[in-house]
């Protein structure tokens, strides 16, 4: 690892959530905070969903505050950390199938393709046409389109984890019947 900067431009570089890692040479560990923070900007602006924005000052301080302490490790403890992405432990060990994914992707981005082109559409129709859409069911379908796909999307996600808890459960139980059995 390259040595320490200075204390000075580290406190106002890790302003900027992930910019001090990437300042002290912590690429992926930067990269990592950098995408979580601005994503969730980005996510809450395009779902309307404010409420998501809480969590950012809680990302702010976790970045901040670790960059200044990471800058103040003496020089053993610096030369010992290794950059890595903030939720990923190994990469090597984090396997990715394409394959498994594609049709759930294609679909998101066929629904998502197609959200935007009636969006588009809607917006043409009103501004050049004068034809008055903003009051009507379907304006209110779109603006609340994206906010009805996240929840689903967030219920669909807890109940994987319950399954998967529950499967795991499962094999735990299977394998203290099997073990009392003997």
């Amino acid at each position: 690892m390259t040595n320490k900067k200075s204390k000075f431009w580290n406190f106002f570089i890790s302003c900027v959530p992930g910019a001090g890692q990437m300042y002290q040479g912590f690429l992926k560990r930067g990269t990592s905070l950098m995408l979580l923070f601005f994503g969730e900007i980005c996510l809450a602006n395009m779902l309307y969903i404010d409420w998501l924005l809480c969590a950012l000052p809680v990302i702010w301080c976790y970045a901040f505050f670790d960059s200044i302490n990471i800058n103040s490790l003496s020089d053993e403890e610096f030369d010992r950390l290794k950059d890595g992405y903030l939720f990923i432990e190994d990469v090597s060990s984090f396997n990715f199938s394409i394959s498994k994914f594609r049709v759930p992707a294609a679909v998101v981005l066929i629904i998502t393709g197609s959200y935007i082109l009636l969006e588009n559409m809607l917006y043409i129709l009103e501004n050049v046409f004068g034809m008055p859409f903003r009051m009507g069911i379907i304006y209110r379908v779109m603006d609340y389109f994206p906010r009805f796909v996240f929840s689903v999307v967030i219920i669909l996600i807890g109940l994987y984890l319950i399954k998967g808890k529950k499967a795991q459960l499962d094999n735990d139980d299977m394998y203290f019947k099997e073990k009392d059995e003997i």
